[in-house]
């Protein structure tokens, strides 16, 4: 059995003393002393602080050789090394003193010189080994009472001592702070499909993508079975919001697994502000998040949905200032959708400069346009959901202008090689659109309206629900217009052919859903 090897510094202004103690420190059958020596508080502090100490022997015999001192600066600077002070004959109050300083225990200089040195040395050793025991004990016992069990992020009590510190912080501060909810979406059919050690996996899996995207200031809690709350000091809508979408992207982009099961596990997000205008305590900030979360699940799921997107008119009993403050956000909603118009509108007319026959792009994105914004209605979206997906059909295929005009006017059919240069139009267009800053909840709509319901689409193979729905939406809008027009290398298709086609790719290229609402429309408009 190896020996407890023991560093120990003797500190002391006389050099015979220091001989006379490490004379005494002699190795024990199971432990053996590494000594270092001191002859003055200092040098003393100084290599209890830069080399690995376990213990200091401080001889408080000599004249000028201030023991305390050094004992008090050792506590001060919490260098952590116990201490074990040698006194004079006679002058045990010293020790006594010095114990009531920090000190663990105190000898004699007679005593020093007898195997009570060693009892003592073994008796501070396994008292600090009993205090760091006792530490580290509370230390978990604290971070259990904080964290959930699980996950391992906080938990809902701790959550609330939070978000009500972080409210008042941002309110004294003026400082923004915004809240994410996320709920797993079909967690209960999780579970029941593959049991509740798979869910288990998928929530720990889940806090880790959570706490992966987010900063070291932000607070990610599990709120309830399937829910988690983030809370985002120091930050406005606009990057709560970035952040949501990214997260959105992360678990619709992960395969969850455990043994041989694999699932993708989509969420739901609602974002809050302090800034919401309902805002009168931290209640109201979860309350607003709630809603929104709850407005995401409406809209089909794997969807990021803010408070202001919920909000509805107040028609009646509305004050003065309140409908001023409405009339201002209305008129100012108006520019900056006129913004966005202009902006769709004079991208067009640039790549008509840059790309002749980009006529054709900007008829297709306007008819397909139109689709969509029908089939928004149809499914009761919100207006601005509409006027997002409407959006992202003008500008889909803005990423046709990196590809080469030998492939985009050929006439015959693509060969597989001009065609996987041809899927890189969708990332191309993100590019192109995330420059202007204007654009973001489009975004993942232009990314992934060429993705397949079965999980066959690009460009990175979404499936079903984690496909975005309004990139659903413009799948099929897209694909129906393609039909009905044509392409250099394909006839256009009669309504009729068209339709029977949309019904033969529902549930494999297209969401089942849109499919059914966008026929009864067609057949409506007939």
């Amino acid at each position: 059995m190896s020996k407890l090897e023991l560093s120990i510094l003797v500190a002391d202004s006389s050099p015979p003393d220091l001989k006379s103690i490490k004379s005494f420190l002699v190795d024990d059958k199971d432990v053996k002393y590494n000594i270092e020596t001191s002859l003055s508080g200092k040098d003393a502090l100084e290599k209890a602080t830069m080399d690995h100490v376990d213990l200091l022997l401080i001889n408080d015999d000599q004249d000028g050789f201030q023991g305390v001192k050094i004992l008090q600066d050792v506590i001060k600077k919490k260098i952590g090394v116990p201490v074990i002070m040698i006194v004079a004959e006679g002058a045990e109050t010293h020790g006594v003193k010095a114990m009531d300083k920090g000190a663990y225990d105190f000898l004699t200089k007679n005593e020093a010189k007898t195997n009570a040195l060693s009892r003592s040395i073994r008796r501070v050793m396994q008292r600090q080994k009993l205090e760091n025991d006792i530490k580290k004990s509370l230390e978990k016992m604290e971070k259990l009472a904080i964290r959930d069990g699980l996950t391992g992020v906080y938990n809902r009590h701790h959550f609330k001592d939070v978000i009500k510190k972080e409210y008042k912080k941002a309110q004294r501060h003026v400082q923004p702070l915004s809240c994410i909810m996320l709920d797993l979406d079909h967690f209960k059919n999780t579970n029941d499909t593959h049991g509740h050690q798979f869910g288990d996996a998928v929530l720990v899996q889940a806090a880790k993508i959570m706490k992966k995207l987010v900063r070291d200031t932000d607070f990610v809690a599990r709120y309830g079975g399937e829910e988690f709350f983030i809370i985002l000091p120091n930050t406005e809508l606009n990057g709560a919001y970035i952040l949501a979408e990214r997260m959105r992207l992360a678990f619709a982009n992960n395969i969850f697994k455990k043994d041989d099961i694999s699932e993708i596990v989509t969420v739901s997000i609602g974002v809050s502000t302090a800034a919401d205008e309902n805002i009168v305590s931290e209640y109201d900030l979860i309350a607003n998040a709630d809603k929104a979360l709850y407005q995401a699940k409406w809209r089909g799921r794997n969807n990021v949905c803010s408070y202001e997107e919920t909000t509805i008119k107040e028609t009646n009993s509305i004050s003065e200032d309140s409908g001023k403050i409405e009339d201002f956000h209305d008129k100012l909603r108006n520019l900056h959708e006129n913004i966005k118009e202009n902006c769709i509108e004079s991208a067009h007319d640039i790549l008509r400069e840059i790309e002749k026959g980009w006529d054709y792009f900007n008829e297709h994105s306007i008819r397909v346009g139109r689709y969509a914004e029908r089939l928004t209605k149809e499914l009761s979206l919100s207006d601005e959901e509409i006027r997002t997906i409407r959006h992202a059909a003008l500008l889909h295929d803005i990423g046709m202008v990196g590809i080469s005009s030998k492939i985009l006017k050929k006439k015959s059919k693509l060969s597989s090689d001009e065609y996987d240069v041809i899927k890189r139009h969708s990332n191309i267009g993100v590019k192109i659109v995330n420059k202007t800053r204007l654009f973001e909840k489009e975004l993942p709509l232009i990314l992934y309206h060429h993705e397949r319901y079965d999980g066959s689409g690009y460009p990175h193979r979404l499936k079903g629900d984690a496909i975005p729905f309004g990139a659903r939406v413009l799948a099929v809008a897209e694909a129906y217009d393609a039909m009905m027009n044509g392409t250099r290398y394909r006839k256009a298709y009669s309504s009729k052919e068209a339709i029977s086609e949309l019904k033969q790719c529902s549930g494999t290229q297209f969401d089942p859903q849109m499919v059914d609402a966008f026929i009864t429309l067609i057949h409506r408009s007939k």
